[in-house]
C-alpha cells in the first residue's frame, strides 16, 4: 500500500496544474474549493509529512475518495446547468458581462440559442455570446414584447339613448411584427357589426345604432386583436346606457 501512496504522489509531483484544462472561472477569496485546489492541497500534505510519524495509507485513501466524490459532484453539476441552459432558448434574459478591463455592462434581451464553448454553455443575445455564468436573470419572453402589444386607454363612458352620440375608445394598434390589422368588439356577449364601427388615427368609435337595442345598464366592452398572439382585453371599457328623456 505504501508503494501505491509513492506512487500517487510522484505522479501528482509531476503533474502540470497550470496545463490542466479549466473553464477560466476566477476563485474569490472565501469561495469554495475547486478541484485543482483540493489536489494541490493533498498533494502538499503527501510531501510535508513528518517523516516520523506518516500518515496511513488508509488516510490518504479517504481523501482520494472524497476527491473522486467532488469531482463527480462538479461535473453532475456542470452538466444539470448546461442542460438546463436549452430551456432559455426564446426566453428574455439579464446579463451582467464583465469587459477585459473588469468593468460590468447588463445585456437584456431574447436567447437566440445555445451553443457549448470549453465544456460551459453560451447564450446568444443580439448575436453575442455570452457565458451561462454570466446569467442573473430570466424572464418569459412575453415580457418582452409587451409594449409592442395591442393596448387600450381605460373609459367609462356613458351613452344617453336620448342624446345619441358615439362612444370613442383610443387603442394602440401594436408596432411592427406584434401590430394587429383589426379588432372585434364584443358587447353583452355579441360581436358589435362593423358597420357600427370606425377607426381613425388611434380612436376606435362605436356608433349608436350599436347601442340603441341595450337596456339601461353597465356594460363591460371585450376588445378582440388579430395580432400574432390574440391580444384581448376586457377590463378596461366600460360603457354605461341610460335614458334621460331630454333630447338636445
Amino acid at each position: 500500500m505504501g508503494s501505491l501512496i509513492q506512487g500517487i504522489v510522484t505522479e501528482l509531483d509531476e503533474f502540470d496544474f497550470s496545463k490542466r484544462p479549466t473553464q477560466n472561472k476566477e476563485r474569490t477569496p472565501g469561495g469554495d474549493l475547486g478541484k485543482d485546489q483540493f489536489l494541490q492541497l493533498l498533494v502538499c500534505q503527501m510531501k510535508n509529512q513528518d517523516p516520523l510519524e506518516p500518515e496511513k495509507d488508509t488516510d490518504f485513501i479517504a481523501q482520494l475518495a472524497q476527491f473522486s466524490a467532488l469531482e463527480q459532484m462538479q461535473n453532475l453539476n456542470e452538466t444539470t446547468v448546461n442542460s438546463q441552459a436549452f430551456g432559455l432558448v426564446g426566453k428574455y434574459v439579464k446579463i451582467s458581462a464583465k469587459s477585459p478591463s473588469g468593468k460590468y455592462t447588463d445585456v437584456n434581451g431574447v436567447v437566440d440559442y445555445i451553443t457549448m464553448k470549453d465544456g460551459e454553455a453560451q447564450l446568444s443575445v443580439d448575436g453575442k455570446l455570452y457565458k451561462i455564468s454570466d446569467l442573473v436573470e430570466v424572464k418569459d419572453s412575453y415580457y418582452a414584447i409587451q409594449k409592442y402589444l395591442p393596448s387600450v386607454e381605460k373609459t367609462e363612458a356613458v351613452y344617453d339613448k336620448s342624446n345619441k352620440k358615439q362612444v370613442d375608445i383610443k387603442i394602440n394598434l401594436g408596432e411592427g411584427d406584434y401590430a394587429a390589422s383589426s379588432v372585434v368588439v364584443v358587447m353583452n356577449g355579441e360581436a358589435v357589426k362593423n358597420e357600427f364601427l370606425s377607426y381613425k388615427d388611434g380612436v376606435l368609435s362605436i356608433l349608436p345604432g350599436a347601442l340603441d337595442e341595450l337596456e339601461t345598464g353597465d356594460y363591460e366592452v371585450g376588445l378582440y386583436f388579430d395580432d400574432p398572439y390574440s391580444t384581448s382585453i376586457r377590463d378596461k371599457v366600460t360603457i354605461k346606457v341610460t335614458d334621460s328623456g331630454i333630447e338636445e
